[in-house]
């Protein structure tokens, strides 16, 4: 399997297990020194989790507040765009869904660096617009009120 191949595998499994809340599976597919990282993080919520246990402690939690909240309904779009790393990709999605409460839209375009070293996933750097998530939410304060993860929490 070529190097491009292989990361696609990781990506398509990475987003099957997802879908699927398959936390197991999914963790399975990141290096123990993985790193998942969230730049565009609204001030007081961590940007940074490091290893698999803070990287499934943070999907778990997070998947448990979206649950009855969000129902994702398509992927708009799915595209990885090499690097001239071979072991690196640009990912770029859009998520398109609603909110269940309201009946709001949910459209969330997403930018992903990741990058693997020995077929598991070393680092997933992601870059989406919080302020749409705050939005269909109700503002800010119902959305950290709702979603919660200071800072300093593991989740």
């Amino acid at each position: 399997m070529s190097q491009d191949a292989g990361i696609r595998h990781i990506l398509q499994s990475y987003m099957a297990f997802y879908a699927r809340q398959n936390w197991e599976a999914w963790i399975d597919l990141w290096a123990d020194d993985g790193v998942l990282e969230f730049p565009f993080a609204p001030p007081g919520r961590r940007a940074r989790y490091t290893g698999k246990t803070d990287i499934l402690a943070y999907m778990k939690a997070t998947a448990a507040r979206m649950t009855g909240r969000i129902k994702s309904e398509d992927l708009d779009y799915f595209r990885v765009h090499p690097m001239r790393d071979p072991g690196a990709v640009c990912l770029e999605m859009a998520v398109k869904g609603r909110v269940l409460e309201t009946g709001a839209p949910y459209d969330q375009k997403y930018i992903a660096i990741v990058e693997t070293r020995d077929g598991k996933i070393v680092l997933y750097r992601e870059y989406w617009n919080p302020l749409v998530s705050m939005d269909v939410h109700g503002g800010r304060e119902a959305w950290t009120a709702a979603f919660g993860s200071p800072q300093g929490d593991a989740a």
